[in-house]
């Protein structure tokens, strides 16, 4: 059985207690995380066969990243235990009108600092069916980058599907900078996610005085988005802040010759890191499963909705919670 392989940064996250800012916090919940981490946990959490490429540090707290991705069934033979610091990041929690900070402590992490050379591409890829790559790798350094970029075209040449999140973040890098990165994936990629400020990167359009507001106009630049790259699919999210933390979701996938919309569900944010992740791990699974193209919106969607419910980086809940959402019911019951 070939598994789904994510690859990328593991991350320690660190966040004061009850909504409080770094500045007044005199203690810090630890847990661990990281976009294809997150990804890797709900897919096997899901019953699927996954595996996690990636590089700790050689040390404990490098050893506790890989001892909790086997506690949720990742494979972990392909993270390497090398160099000495740890990637952090610290999450103030939003509440109300004030918006949630991250601050990233990750610069010359293990992860950052590993080479090309430490992975083994080849006997990485063996026994693979797909494999999830994002913008987050090939921006935190120039030979995370290069592995990226390696294992994709590794993987287009295998015959395995390659999904790719653009997981643009203006504190690791300049949006020129990812636009050159993007457009050397991109011929290799499969299935993307992303939205249509992805595109208006790709296409040099940011600042032009382009006025996109309806869901249907981001997705008429989206199809044209597919049609130009021939992606068999490219899915993304919509979120419209109704009040203080009240937020409705919707989601979406374009191909070269349909669309699909769905939502919106209405949620009160708990959490919210880790969500867009859900929504990739849900869609990922659809597709794993030879599920329809509106199916898989629908798993993804309640994946994407749950997760803003759940403290953590990390999506756990059962694929039965995901499956028994009813993402056009308003009521919530006590299950006894």
């Amino acid at each position: 059985m070939k598994s789904m392989m994510l690859f990328g940064e593991m991350l320690l996250r660190l966040t004061p207690s009850n909504h409080q800012l770094l500045i007044q916090a005199n203690q810090l919940e630890m847990v661990y995380g990281g976009s294809e981490a997150n990804i890797a946990v709900a897919l096997s959490n899901w019953g699927e066969k996954t595996s996690f490429a990636s590089c700790v540090p050689n040390n404990n707290l490098g050893l506790a990243a890989i001892m909790q991705l086997r506690q949720y069934g990742v494979n972990t033979d392909f993270v390497i235990q090398k160099g000495h610091k740890m990637g952090l990041y610290f999450v103030e929690q939003g509440h109300s009108i004030r918006p949630t900070e991250v601050t990233y402590d990750r610069k010359n992490s293990a992860f950052v600092e590993a080479m090309p050379s430490d992975y083994q591409l080849e006997e990485m890829l063996e026994n693979v069916k797909w494999i999830h790559l994002s913008g987050i790798s090939m921006g935190v350094s120039k030979q995370a980058r290069e592995v990226t970029l390696k294992l994709a075209k590794l993987a287009h040449e295998k015959n395995i599907k390659v999904s790719f999140d653009f997981n643009y973040r203006t504190k690791i890098w300049g949006i020129e900078e990812a636009r050159e990165a993007f457009l050397e994936i991109l011929p290799y990629v499969n299935v993307c996610f992303g939205s249509y400020l992805d595109a208006f990167t790709i296409h040099q359009l940011h600042g032009k005085g382009i006025k996109v507001e309806t869901l249907e106009e981001k997705l008429a630049i989206l199809k044209d988005f597919c049609k130009e790259y021939g992606f068999d699919a490219f899915f993304t999210t919509d979120r419209e802040v109704l009040e203080n933390n009240v937020q409705n979701l919707s989601c979406a996938v374009v191909t070269s010759n349909e669309q699909h919309i769905l939502g919106p569900v209405k949620v009160n944010v708990l959490e919210r890191i880790g969500t867009g992740d859900s929504f990739v791990a849900g869609v990922l699974f659809g597709l794993n499963n030879s599920y329809s193209l509106t199916e898989t919106l629908d798993f993804a969607l309640s994946s994407f909705a749950l997760k803003h419910t759940i403290v953590g980086d990390f999506q756990i809940a059962s694929k039965q919670a995901v499956q028994d959402f009813d993402i056009n019911g308003g009521h919530v019951v006590i299950k006894r």
